[in-house]
């Protein structure tokens, strides 16, 4: 355990390059308590990862991203993009790989490839999306600007912008759209300011 109390309890930018990231914008804060593995990608400006979160692979992370506690985020498999804005809740999971639960093969990563049988695909949350706490997103998904899942959803294919999503009877429902437009103003109205503001 640490006990240097004047330590952070946020990575610096220089130990997330080192982890593999190759840019790292400003006011990044990502807790020690996250485990990164085998990274590679980008991360914007105004980002959050707060404690025990898992993130692997490949991840381009925009601006004003925050992913909250206990969340697996995986590009093993593909790539993970997070647009300016998107926010996954607590204890949401990404996915660019999953077996194939209908095949008639093995389903563990301990054992050989060819014994085994995998769904991959990127995955893209585009500007402004929100992902609700617990729910799963599978190989192949992208999820439209302003969109929102609620809790507890298991998504894969094509979300459209704006889309209000939640679970019923064991599948995904869309309940409604949100104002897909004044969200994107307001994005780029917190961006300009970003502009102005100096960083410390």
């Amino acid at each position: 355990m640490n006990t240097d109390s004047s330590r952070s309890p946020f990575y610096t930018a220089q130990e997330l390059r080192d982890f593999g990231f190759s840019a790292v914008g400003t006011q990044v804060r990502i807790s020690r308590k996250a485990s990164l593995y085998e990274i590679s990608g980008t991360i914007g400006n105004h980002v959050r990862v707060d404690d025990f979160c898992i993130l692997k692979g490949r991840l381009e992370i925009g601006s004003h991203v925050h992913i909250c506690g206990f969340c697996s985020v995986s590009g093993v498999c593909g790539m993970v993009r997070l647009g300016d804005f998107s926010t996954l809740a607590n204890r949401v999971s990404v996915y660019t790989g999953s077996d194939d639960y209908r095949a008639d093969a093995l389903s563990s990563s301990t054992v050989p490839a060819d014994c085994v049988v995998t769904i991959t695909g990127d995955v893209t949350l585009a500007r402004a999306a929100l992902i609700g706490a617990h729910s799963v997103i599978l190989p192949g998904t992208v999820v439209g600007e302003a969109a929102a899942i609620g809790a507890l959803c298991l998504v894969r294919g094509a979300i459209p912008p704006g889309t209000i999503a939640v679970t019923r009877d064991g599948g995904l429902c869309f309940k409604g759209t949100r104002d897909v437009e004044k969200i994107l103003r307001l994005a780029e109205d917190v961006l300009s300011r970003d502009q102005t503001v100096p960083t410390p």
